[in-house]
């Protein structure tokens, strides 16, 4: 039954994103100018032959895989930071430490949700070891000679972990999905715990647990679950609910950096669709989500037990990622193996080093200094900002 909700909600609502697309409407975003027909007219049956296969295989693991719902999620590790914050760097720092860890890689969240689907995909890998690597070793050569539009932003490699918010793609819950698709239906996620009616939250996080029990099935059960959702900020009363022992890693960074980085990454990924900005509407929706974002994560937040989240700061990580890490361990009683310090101790000066090939300024969005102080006051005080310009 929960399959054939699913897939009902998802049908209905993938016709009315294909209609909204092809018939925008007065002062919608997705103003369909000859350059998004063509975009949309080639994304659209790809996504959707995609998303069927995907549909497939989870059909077939109900078949053939079933074993999987029996899988207990123990303590899993959420670093649901703000976007822009460091995320992805200490979700693959941790992602190190596999005595402790497994997490959800790219070419699993993009080929292969379901169970079915990967061991599939492994049985090629193996193929391809077998005959040379002749696949992987095309794979590199292409990967060396091109670059995506976005890879200056968000660096991209199948075997990296990655959000798994995408195993949300497939019943079209995924925020990711506002860039082609951007109406209404999609924007509400960014205000999840609030905007998204009850049943609607219940039958997205039971998909969504059910992806990560998968990954156990496949990955070792035994094991405890590392996930990186930025855009799950909004989610966090769900996520509590759905995870009740979860515990939670929450960053942040200086207001002065972070909103001109947010607002360039959501622009990039607008423009990718010829997207409408129509003025600042776009660059205020954007302004609106991040807001609700901090204000939601530090009003859940700090009614929870003290040892169930910690806070850490994207400046304090790149300064001493070894110190952060240590902090995160000996808060959530992780056990700390000399491996991984050794790792830690290797990475640290690359950390202080790195330099972001991403640029941005507030003068791009038509905002000042005091307009960004103005919207997060709150976040300069609880963190002792100095109003100042952050150099990135």
């Amino acid at each position: 039954m929960q399959y054939v909700a699913n897939l009902k909600s998802t049908l209905s609502l993938l016709g009315r994103l294909i209609w909204r697309t092809y018939f925008p409407g007065k002062g919608s975003m997705a103003r369909l100018t000859p350059k998004r027909f063509v975009i949309m007219t080639v994304f659209i049956p790809v996504f959707c032959v995609l998303q069927t296969i995907h549909w497939i295989g989870l059909i077939l693991d109900e078949l053939f895989f079933r074993g999987y719902r029996q899988i207990e999620i123990k303590e899993p590790l959420f670093i649901v930071g703000i976007p822009r914050t460091g995320t992805t760097f200490l979700h693959q720092t941790l992602a190190k430490d596999t005595d402790n860890w497994t997490t959800l890689t790219l070419w699993e969240l993009i080929l292969a949700p379901s169970i079915s689907e990967r061991m599939f995909w492994l049985g090629m890998a193996k193929l391809d070891r077998f005959l040379g690597r002749p696949i992987t070793k095309l794979y590199v050569y292409f990967k060396q000679k091109s670059s995506t539009q976005l890879e200056h932003i968000h660096p991209i490699s199948y075997n990296d972990p990655e959000e798994d918010f995408m195993t949300l793609i497939p019943i079209l819950s995924c925020f990711l999905l506002i860039h082609p698709f951007p109406f209404p239906e999609l924007w509400r996620l960014a205000f999840f715990d609030e905007q998204v009616p009850e049943p609607d939250r219940k039958r997205i996080m039971t998909f969504y647990k059910s992806c990560l029990q998968r990954h156990l099935y496949v990955n070792g059960p035994e094991k405890r679950l590392l996930v990186k959702n930025a855009s799950f900020c909004p989610m966090i009363c769900a996520l509590k609910e759905t995870f009740p022992d979860c515990k939670i890693i929450f960053t942040v960074r200086n207001p002065l950096a972070l909103v001109p980085s947010f607002l360039s990454t959501m622009t990039e990924g607008a423009r990718l669709f010829d997207n409408n900005f129509q003025g600042h509407q776009f660059r205020d929706q954007v302004l609106e989500v991040l807001r609700y974002f901090h204000h939601h994560m530090f009003s859940v937040l700090l009614e929870w037990p003290q040892n169930l989240y910690i806070i850490i700061t994207m400046e304090e990580l790149t300064r001493n990622i070894k110190k952060i890490v240590k902090r995160i361990y000996d808060h959530f009683d992780i056990p700390f193996s000399p491996s991984f310090e050794r790792y830690l101790t290797e990475v640290m000066p690359q950390a202080r080093k790195y330099i972001s090939h991403h640029r941005y300024s507030l003068a791009e969005f038509d905002l000042s200094e005091n307009d960004i102080y103005k919207d997060f006051s709150e976040i300069f005080a609880r963190f002792s900002y100095e109003f100042t310009k952050e150099e990135t």
